[in-house]
């Protein structure tokens, strides 16, 4: 039998791009779950708010067994695994809708949520060395592009079953999960197909078990890279705290009502996902670090306008935010990967686990929030935006030893 070769860097960037549009759909829909679960149940604030609380801490728990799966058996059964655990997950939900269980629902979601960290560990390494170094953050802005799509696409389809127009009894509204997570499940088993047949290029296995200490002494020498996972906790702190917060800015500093006010989430997310696009080609012309500067010093002076002249044109800079943070992640994820090497995988696991900044400083925003003046409240993201543009000047640079360090591994 003929050998089938190996995909291009180009097709294999595409395919495994469907990974992050799968946790993008997931992510979102799991978020409309929040306010959809307390009224089909009846729930309190505080109960409901646990679909996000296990979300949102799973990284924690479950970024550095991905990565040390990964060490065990390889990327692609590891991809294949993660894969297959989401589609689980989104068939409990079918059966918690089917027995119209919360309980069920949550244990679902935590399923979901393990799956969706596993794939994150996962994949950004893949797409980080599918191709040549330079073009790292081209991938990944690309990567995070196909990813908001999921996130925008989901709630648009989703929406329309959740939420039904006519009175509804429990076990009915319930029901109602079974199309979004039936669609999901079947998206997820044809994309799992196509990976697991087609030849794509995969990442050596990084590291073998007897390594895997040897691996986490090496990654704490490396400066620039804690450096990174401190600007990806605020970076995902603030992305999430300035959605949050922000129909509470407008309505309370600008002026707007409720109904106005959230009208401007949309451009916010949508400016988030333009300039992911405007990005996967602007990189292959422009230094992806200088634009990361960029954005987060104009970041940094859209938010102290916000804070020292608050009102509605200011408002309206916050909704700007979008499109700043639009490239923050992947270029930050690849100035702290470099020259990593096998650490790669063990690295991806605590860059995620980071992402509990998302989770952290929206609450410590809202212990603010109920003591100060909302605009006052901004300064946390803007000391956050200091640190990233820091990163990106200065940090993302490894010590004189770290460098020794990085050409003996290479010899």
């Amino acid at each position: 039998m003929k050998r089938k070769s190996t995909l291009s860097h180009q097709q294999s960037l595409w395919l495994i791009s469907l990974v992050p549009f799968i946790w993008g759909m997931l992510t979102a829909t799991t978020n409309l779950l929040v306010p959809y679960l307390q009224d089909v149940y009846s729930l309190t604030y505080t109960q409901s708010i646990w679909v996000q609380v296990i979300f949102s801490s799973t990284p924690i728990i479950a970024s550095l067994p991905t990565a040390v799966l990964i060490g065990r058996i390889g990327f692609k059964p590891s991809l294949l695994l993660a894969l297959g655990l989401s589609a689980i997950g989104c068939t409990i939900v079918l059966m918690a809708g089917s027995y119209a269980s919360y309980g069920l629902t949550l244990f679902a979601i935590a399923v979901i949520a393990v799956a969706v960290t596993a794939l994150q560990v996962v994949a950004n390494p893949i797409i980080a060395e599918i191709g040549p170094e330079s073009g790292t953050s081209q991938r990944l802005t690309f990567s995070s592009t196909v990813n908001a799509l999921g996130v925008t696409l989901a709630p648009m389809l989703a929406a329309g079953f959740l939420f039904r127009e006519y009175e509804q009894s429990t076990a009915e509204q319930a029901s109602n999960l079974l199309v979004p997570f039936l669609t999901l499940a079947a998206i997820i088993t044809l994309i799992s197909i196509a990976l697991a047949r087609l030849p794509i290029t995969y990442p050596a296995t990084p590291n073998s078990p007897q390594n895997q200490n040897q691996t986490k002494s090496r990654l704490i020498k490396h400066r620039h890279f804690w450096l990174g996972v401190l600007a990806i906790f605020c970076y995902t702190g603030t992305e999430v705290s300035t959605g949050t917060y922000l129909i509470s800015y407008l309505s309370h500093a600008g002026g707007m009502s409720f109904t106005e006010a959230s009208r401007f989430i949309a451009m916010y997310w949508g400016g988030a996902m333009l300039g992911r696009l405007v990005g996967t080609f602007l990189f292959l012309k422009v230094s992806a670090r200088k634009t990361l500067i960029f954005n987060a010093l104009l970041a940094a002076c859209f938010t102290l306008t916000a804070i020292m002249l608050p009102g509605r044109t200011s408002g309206l800079l916050l909704v700007a935010l979008g499109l700043c943070h639009s490239i923050m992640y992947p270029v930050i994820f690849s100035l702290a990967v470099k020259k990593l090497g096998g650490d790669m995988a063990k690295a991806t696991g605590i860059l995620v686990m980071a992402g509990c900044g998302g989770a952290v400083l929206p609450f410590v925003q809202a212990l603010l929030a109920d003591s100060f003046f909302i605009a006052d409240t901004f300064w946390l993201t803007f000391s956050c935006y200091l640190v990233i543009a820091f990163f990106a000047i200065k940090g993302y640079q490894p010590k004189p030893c770290e460098k020794e360090v990085v050409l003996k591994e290479a010899v």
